[in-house]
């Protein structure tokens, strides 16, 4: 299949999603409680925000203005309608745009599972020191390998960095690491249930034959293998 013929299958895991990555409950509430911004006058600002969940619930917290930026049209219109319902429609705005065009920095900023719009993690880490305003912080949410891949797993994921590889590579782009923590198993588990669970809701063959094969990898190929991570970073 080609990327265009794939979206719709995307768009539909996504659909379901609180949070469009292996992201609890537990651990989105302990990453507001570390983001609490340092003083007033604070702007959050997400770039490839997907639905922009994350993004609220952080400005409704502090009662801060925020701005999210995503590429992909369909998430704008259920982004600004939970906008409305939680009283934030004043203070976030949504943008569909490419987030390499941005161009305003902010003092908090999320970039969750979306380096790849700068083409991986350390040309991400460049572009995100520059738009985190001077004692800021930057939560990056980025894959990594918990364990040394199979070589059909690198095929599939690339040349990820391990832990204490991503970590430096944000050390490298002027960051100091605040918190690093990864995705638990559980998490993982529910994450990749539920994307499927989306999918096996189109109903169509096509469907549930790209949903059994997204199980297939995941449960014999790069669970407990692939990682995702959580740092928290302010620039040096």
């Amino acid at each position: 299949m080609t990327d265009q013929d794939l979206k719709p299958f995307f768009a539909a895991a996504a659909a379901g999603l609180t949070f469009n990555a292996p992201l609890g409950e537990l651990r989105a509430a302990d990453l507001i409680r570390r983001l609490a911004p340092a003083g007033p006058g604070w702007r959050a600002l997400d770039l490839g925000c997907g639905n922009g969940e994350l993004l609220m619930r952080l400005c409704d917290a502090y009662g801060i203005s925020g701005d999210g930026v995503e590429r992909e049209p369909q998430d704008k219109p259920h982004a600004d309608e939970r906008a409305r319902v939680l009283g934030l429609a004043d203070r976030v705005t949504f943008h569909t745009a490419d987030a390499t065009t941005w161009d305003t920095p902010a003092e908090l900023v999320l970039n969750v599972g979306a380096s790849h719009i700068w083409g991986g993690a350390e040309q991400a880490l460049t572009v995100l020191h520059r738009l985190t305003a001077p004692g800021g912080l930057l939560l990056f949410g980025e894959g990594c390998y918990e364990t040394d891949p199979a070589t059909a797993i690198r095929e599939i994921f690339g040349d990820l960095p391990d832990l204490l590889g991503l970590a430096r590579l944000c050390v490298a782009a002027g960051f100091r690491p605040l918190h690093v923590a990864v995705s638990t198993i559980g998490e993982w588990d529910d994450f990749e249930s539920d994307w499927r669970a989306g999918i096996e809701r189109l109903g169509t063959p096509e469907a549930r034959a790209f949903a059994d094969q997204r199980r297939d990898e995941y449960l014999g190929g790069y669970r407990g293998t692939v990682g995702f991570a959580w740092l928290i970073l302010t620039p040096a």
